[in-house]
């Protein structure tokens, strides 16, 4: 008698496109214009709410050898802020040539690309 084995399935591995994907530059009509949950989507952005509560930390962007984008941001923020630097951090990170962000924002990008 044979027994049937279910076995878990083998986590999808990033392709050549999902990079690719995760790497695009959009234009910045598309990157300002878009739906933020759309546009990270498009992007291959993971968000992650950060538990700091400085209130000089507005957000981070980290590009992983994937191709894939993290960013994280307060979760304590208005949508306003959290829309407006988001977007810009996502344009940092992939190259858009947007405005320098009024003081007091500041992006600093740290060794090996981190902005």
């Amino acid at each position: 008698m044979k027994t049937s084995v279910n076995l878990p399935a083998i986590p999808k591995q990033p392709t050549a496109a999902d990079k690719s994907r995760a790497t695009a530059k959009p234009s910045v009509d598309h990157l300002m214009d878009t739906p933020l949950p759309v546009l990270m989507n498009e992007l291959g952005v993971t968000l992650i709410d950060a538990g700091i509560t400085d209130a000089e930390f507005f957000g981070a962007v980290v590009q992983r050898k994937t191709g894939e984008l993290l960013l994280t941001m307060p979760a304590d923020r208005s949508e306003l802020e959290h829309d407006t630097v988001a977007r810009y951090l996502l344009a940092q990170a992939l190259g858009v040539d947007v405005p320098e962000m009024p003081a007091p924002l500041s992006t600093t990008r740290l060794k090996g690309g981190a902005v």
